[in-house]
């Protein structure tokens, strides 16, 4: 039986975790020897517990990265549940089976969200008043027009911007002002080879009064993470935590995520500026439904809706501009950048800086921050120093 040695440097890991890990990877235990490049009796030993016998921190983490599980979930108690962590909204149909990466996700930012929590609290932050302020009965004029005072969306920010991705970062950076997390990103943590379906997910809100969250998966088309962005804003005003995939058409037939959207219709284009931007356009259906896209910063679809909300265009016209809007949309796939700045993104700029913080105040363990910013020590120590 292999010793521990003299207990130094040692994981104090959860066998039962392990053995969970191993037996949701679906690979052998002799290939993930191998590729630790350990005896598989030392493995084996760890996921029985046998001695007791712990990995050394390094091989534990290195096990963690293998198994695509989150390193922190390695000392749990027990192992996770199958089951997702948050109410699904989704409506796939019971054959859908959550990837590896949406699980993944979903319970690496529940573990940020713990620690940002708590930061908060320490902080002495009072909790945050705004989250589940309404309910699904109210009028979605008054919690879309909360919403807009709240984060200053008016007519003269939309035409301060030139662009929808320049709208997007301004809403993000005015959200994430008022206390919400803002966190955009199409991988998991920062790891680009495991990317994020559309198809699976666009985003999802964690409606808590100390440490909400708004996620937008960023592969989407820009007009459409708008859209994200403002429905989970919805979910957060209502205080409800939930998986949302946003419907621009407004076509969903759930309760909570049919308020969800007219509230983010409402918040992106209010129905009065809406209806004299239509009157003071002379163009045909389809020409008025690309303007008032581009003046909203709003997809097509949205403002193609706002149309037949408001009696604007019959349904055959409804039918073939959306035919139109759907064969036009191509996701373009973008690669690359500043590593920093899509940490920063992908992190949230204001979790990254309390994190930062917390560092630079002698209150976190680069190792703790690097896992919580999904970096290697080496990297977070060149970042916290750009940082300043």
């Amino acid at each position: 039986m292999p010793k521990n040695g003299n207990g130094t440097n040692l994981a104090f890991v959860t066998p039962a975790v392990i053995r969970w890990g191993l037996k949701r990877s679906g690979l052998s235990s002799e290939f993930v020897a191998g590729k630790l490049k350990v005896r598989p009796v030392e493995l084996e030993a760890w996921a029985h517990a046998e001695g007791p016998y712990y990995p050394p921190f390094d091989k534990a983490q290195e096990l963690a990265k293998l198994l695509h599980v989150p390193f922190g979930f390695l000392f749990l108690k027990q192992p996770p549940s199958a089951d997702l962590p948050l109410p699904d909204f989704r409506g796939f149909n019971r054959d859908y089976k959550p990837s590896n990466e949406l699980f993944e996700l979903l319970n690496d930012i529940l573990v940020k969200q713990d620690w940002y929590r708590d930061y908060v609290k320490e902080a002495s932050k009072k909790p945050l008043p705004f989250v589940g302020s309404f309910k699904t009965s109210d009028s979605i004029f008054d919690v879309a027009a909360d919403i807009r005072l709240r984060l200053k969306i008016t007519q003269h920010l939309r035409q301060s911007v030139s662009s929808w991705s320049e709208y997007l970062a301004t809403l993000t950076r005015q959200t994430e002002e008022e206390g919400i997390l803002v966190m955009r990103s199409g991988v998991v943590a920062n790891i680009t080879k495991r990317k994020l379906k559309v198809s699976e997910l666009q985003g999802f809100a964690l409606a808590d009064p100390f440490a909400p969250i708004v996620f937008v998966n960023s592969t989407d088309f820009k007009a459409s993470q708008v859209f994200t962005i403002a429905h989970e804003l919805a979910h957060i005003w209502l205080g409800v935590t939930a998986l949302a995939n946003a419907d621009e058409l407004g076509e969903v037939r759930d309760a909570v995520e049919t308020v969800c959207n007219r509230v983010a219709a409402e918040v992106l284009v209010p129905k009065e500026e809406f209806l004299n931007a239509w009157r003071n356009d002379s163009g045909d259906a389809k020409v008025r439904i690309n303007r008032i896209a581009r003046q909203f910063w709003v997809s097509g679809l949205v403002s193609l809706r706002r149309a037949r909300e408001f009696g604007k265009i019959s349904d055959e016209e409804f039918q073939k501009v959306k035919a139109h809007e759907l064969g036009q949309r191509r996701r373009v796939t973008t690669s690359g950048g500043d590593y920093y700045r899509n940490v920063i993104a992908r992190m949230s700029a204001r979790f990254t800086n309390a994190v930062i913080g917390d560092i630079n105040n002698g209150k976190l363990p680069l190792r703790d921050a690097a896992r919580l910013l999904g970096m290697k020590v080496p990297t977070l120590v060149r970042f916290a120093g750009m940082w300043k």
